[in-house]
Parts: C-alpha cells; structure tokens; sequence
C-alpha cells in the first residue's frame, strides 16, 4: 500500500516539476519575445499620400530597427532633420546606394520623367523599371527642388558610359548626373508627383536611416 502511495506521489512529483519547468521555459520566451519586440521592431504610422500605391495613410508598417543592412528597393524610415533641428521621420524607398549614378530625364515634350541608374560596380545607365509607382513622374511636379531634368529620347532604355560612340551623350548627362555619396542613401516616394524626398532634402547618411520595413498592416 505505501509503496503505491510513494509511486503515486512521485509521478505526481515529476508532473508538478514537468510542469514548472515548461512555465518556466514559456516565461523566459516570453521575456525574450519582449526584448526582441520592443528593441528590434516597432510599429510605425503612415501619414499622407507619399507612398502610394505601396501604402496608403493611417495604415500601420512593422520596422526593424536594429541590425540591418540597406539595399536599393528597400523601404526605410529616414529622419531628414538637420543639425540641431528636432527628428523629422519619413518613409520613402531607397532607390541609389553609394556610388551609384542616377539621372532624371525628362521626355522630348517635356510631359514625363524617367530615372536612369548607374550602379556602383556597373557600366550602362538603365532605365529603372518600378511597377510600385503609383503613376509615371510629370516634370509638371513642383517636387524637383534640387534636380536638374534632362531632356532624351524616352525609347532609350540603356548607355554604355564605356562605348566610344556615346561620348556626346555622356558629356550632356555630366551637368545632370546624381552621385550618391559614401555611405548615403537617395531616397523617393512611390506616389512621384507630391513625395517629398530627396529630390527636395537631398540625400541622407545611413545613419539616418532608422528602420527598415518589413511589411504594412
């Protein structure tokens, strides 16, 4: 009898200790699902019009904050305050890193834009193709505050800045050529014709660029 008693107690033991043991695991996931939440990600409102069709105003974006590398495509809160002014946040899409070489061209009746990219490591402009934008960019748009708009022939989709043959139009593009400076970033909305942007702030530093985003809400 006692012997049933005994085992009865130790299985009864070992539940209460299994037990504890997986509430304890639960509260150290739980804890460390915190930490990670409140150090690495953040939610971030949207506000305004910029960003459409991507995003639109008063939805929610999930950030990661800490520990993340910028690529061209990405989505970013950049704080584009200056010097001793108070933290300006907005959400923009990186479309040059450092080094690369970005021209706006302006079509021969002079209604639409183009961006061309010369990538750091590469040799040809290219015509940016960006399904994203919410519509084509109109040089009618007050927003090329700090832009030069070079008129071209809008079938041209490629320059070889090695080719011999392209000297003369090198030469045109050089008064209107963007050069992302090291370690900075060129920025613009998705919805081109109202964003504030870089075409207005200008590049920024990567260290003011303060998260990254991973999906809206």
């Amino acid at each position: 009898m006692n012997s049933e008693i005994n085992r009865g107690e130790t299985l009864l033991n070992q539940k209460k200790s299994a037990f504890l043991d997986a509430s304890l695991y639960a509260l150290i996931f739980l804890l460390l699902g915190f930490i990670v939440f409140f150090y690495f990600l953040s939610f971030v409102p949207i506000t305004g019009e910029s960003m459409e069709n991507t995003m639109y105003d008063k939805q929610y974006c999930l950030v990661l904050r800490k520990c993340f590398d910028v690529e061209r495509g990405d989505i970013v809160t950049i704080d584009t305050a200056n010097n001793g002014e108070k933290e300006h946040l907005i959400v923009k899409r990186v479309v040059g890193t450092a080094g690369d070489k970005l021209v706006f061209m302006v079509s021969q009746d002079k209604k639409f834009v183009d961006l061309y990219r010369c990538n750091a490591d590469g040799s040809y402009f290219q015509k940016i193709y960006e399904p994203y934008i919410k519509e084509r960019m109109k040089a009618s748009s007050p927003v090329y505050s700090t832009v030069n708009l070079l008129p071209h022939d809008e079938n041209l989709t490629s320059i070889n800045i090695n080719d011999p043959d392209n000297t003369y139009m090198l030469s045109q593009l050089s008064d209107y050529i963007i050069t992302v400076n090291p370690n900075c970033v060129y920025f613009l909305g998705d919805n081109r014709n109202i964003s504030r942007d870089s075409r207005y702030y200008g590049m920024r530093t990567l260290n003011k660029v303060t998260a990254k985003v991973l999906c809206v809400l």
